[in-house]
């Protein structure tokens, strides 16, 4: 077993649902999370600190905050009271070999508020999908809420990495039923389209009365600069096959 510190901040009070999200494909799962925790103002539950918690590359280190403070790599629990949910993130994954032992500390804190299912929100890639939300899961009665909300229940996905992964395979252990939200993106680059989508079943689902305007500005600044970005390409394309700036459309040619 790992060095694991548990920091109890505040008593949790009682939530019957848990919702999950943690950084991974197109960082969906944490970008939920996240702007759940901007729009419900819970309150912090606990920390969780433990070796097992790295940067990427397995590196050890510390988060270099404002004015100078720093911070330990954490899972975060938090609890909203209207509706009562229990919240859970991180901004790091933690290394394959602590996985389980961390998601079972994270269920520890949640079993003593109650919960009894949990929604573990991940993210997907698939093009022709792009912009719809995957729902599969052991709670039929959770899972048809979803469905009934926008959420499809395809079986595209085949297996679910990361601590997501550990968490659902924990809760599975602890007898806990869970359902997994997966906001499906075009490519692995954060995808906040994405995750809106997942937002919106969670919003319709649970009546969480969220506000979208700041999730909406962060869509149309990524469409901005992916076009941005399009139109330099196409500037740069045309130079160096038109020599003066313009393309020959009526060559027959490909590449």
């Amino acid at each position: 077993m790992g060095w694991m510190k548990v920091k109890e901040i505040s008593e949790p009070a009682r939530a019957d649902v848990a919702v999950l999200g943690f950084p991974g494909m197109a960082n969906v799962g944490e970008q939920v999370i996240t702007y759940l925790i901007k729009n419900l103002n819970p309150v912090p539950v606990a920390k969780i600190y433990s070796e097992y918690l790295m940067f990427p590359n397995n590196m050890v280190g510390i988060s270099v905050l404002e004015e100078g403070r720093f911070a330990l790599p954490s899972i975060s629990v938090f609890q909203s009271k209207d509706p009562s949910i229990a919240l859970v993130t991180s901004d790091v994954q933690p290394v394959p070999w602590g996985g389980m032992e961390v998601a079972n500390e994270v269920l520890r804190i949640l079993d003593r508020m109650g919960v009894a299912k949990t929604v573990v929100v991940t993210g997907f890639v698939d093009e022709n999908y792009a912009g719809k939300v995957l729902a599969f899961g052991d709670d039929e009665e959770l899972l048809g809420k979803f469905l009934d909300a926008g959420a499809l229940k395809e079986s595209l996905i085949k297996s679910v990495i990361g601590l997501a992964g550990s968490m659902l395979g924990m809760a599975k252990i602890r007898g806990l039923n869970s359902v997994v939200l997966s906001g499906v993106a075009p490519d692995y680059s954060p995808d906040p389209k994405a995750a809106k989508g997942v937002l919106e079943i969670l919003d319709k689902t649970f009546s969480l009365g969220l506000d979208f305007e700041m999730i909406d500005k962060e869509i149309e600044e990524i469409e901005r600069i992916k076009s941005e970005l399009i139109k330099e390409i196409e500037r740069r394309i045309r130079e160096e096959l038109g020599g003066h700036g313009e393309m020959d459309e009526s060559a027959e040619y490909v590449g």
